[in-house]
């Protein structure tokens, strides 16, 4: 895969200018209000889990007899991993609460670009929903799994260095993933030929996911900001990688055919 820093570039830049010109700012608010009383409660139930969770170490593992230094950077890094594990509770919930509105954000943007009007009925609304939730919950499952792996390395010097950048890596690919997936379903891509796709554009997936989670860290305004210009931003993406497989397939057929 070539990546193209241009494409990524300039679909970021042009979500902004979709959001203007499709009138999709109303779309800031709803899911910013959604997504700060999700993270409120979330963050409530990890700080309270996680003081209970390192002290339990700190007195299993007697932390406090080491020297400071390592006391310190060793209680640093339980509490990143746990703030890891609760982001990624907090972000698969949203997204699957939000699903919906994403995908008939996504559905806009496709059609202020190409002019093609998307109709669907209750029956493939509940589809779309329910296909959502169920990869949402695959790579709930995946992720939470990838992260207590790495998690695992955490008391290993130097790896546990790595460990957050890690942790951001493979929680980046599955959000990724899941924002393209709004507009491979109406595409017509099976789940699993969505996995092929994203296999292939594993390195497009996680700089789409890295943007999100970047925007969301932004303070109090990252939670109304992420969904929708990472929703824009990925739209537009992905309509230009299945444009580019298109030709693909059409170069590989016209050669086959020649042969």
């Amino acid at each position: 895969m070539n990546l193209k820093i241009s494409l990524i570039y300039n679909s970021f830049i042009s979500s902004f200018e979709i959001i203007k010109g499709a009138k999709l700012k109303k779309y800031y608010f709803i899911p910013g209000v959604i997504s700060l009383i999700l993270f409120i409660g979330v963050l409530f139930l990890g700080m309270t889990l996680s003081e209970m969770i390192v002290s339990f170490i700190e007195s299993f593992f007697k932390l406090a007899e080491y020297r400071k230094l390592v006391y310190y950077v060793i209680k640093f890094i339980i509490n990143l991993s746990l703030s890891s594990v609760y982001f990624l509770i907090y972000k698969s919930l949203l997204l699957v609460i939000i699903s919906p509105m994403l995908s008939h954000i996504s559905e806009k943007v496709e059609s202020y670009i190409t002019g093609k009007k998307y109709k669907f009925t209750f029956k493939e609304n509940m589809y779309f929903l329910i296909r959502s939730i169920k990869i949402g919950g695959k790579s709930f499952v995946k992720q939470l799994l990838g992260s207590l792996i790495v998690m695992g390395f955490s008391f290993i010097f130097p790896i546990n260095v790595l460990v957050p950048l890690l942790l951001f890596l493979i929680q980046a690919y599955f959000t990724g993933f899941s924002f393209m997936d709004y507009t491979l379903e109406r595409h017509k891509l099976t789940p699993d030929e969505s996995l092929l796709f994203l296999k292939e554009q594993k390195i497009y997936a996680t700089i789409l996911g890295s943007v999100f989670t970047l925007l969301i860290f932004i303070p109090f305004l990252g939670i109304f900001l992420a969904p929708l210009i990472t929703c824009v931003m990925t739209t537009l993406l992905t309509l230009e990688l299945l444009k580019e497989r298109k030709s693909n397939l059409r170069k590989i057929e016209i050669k086959v055919n020649l042969e």
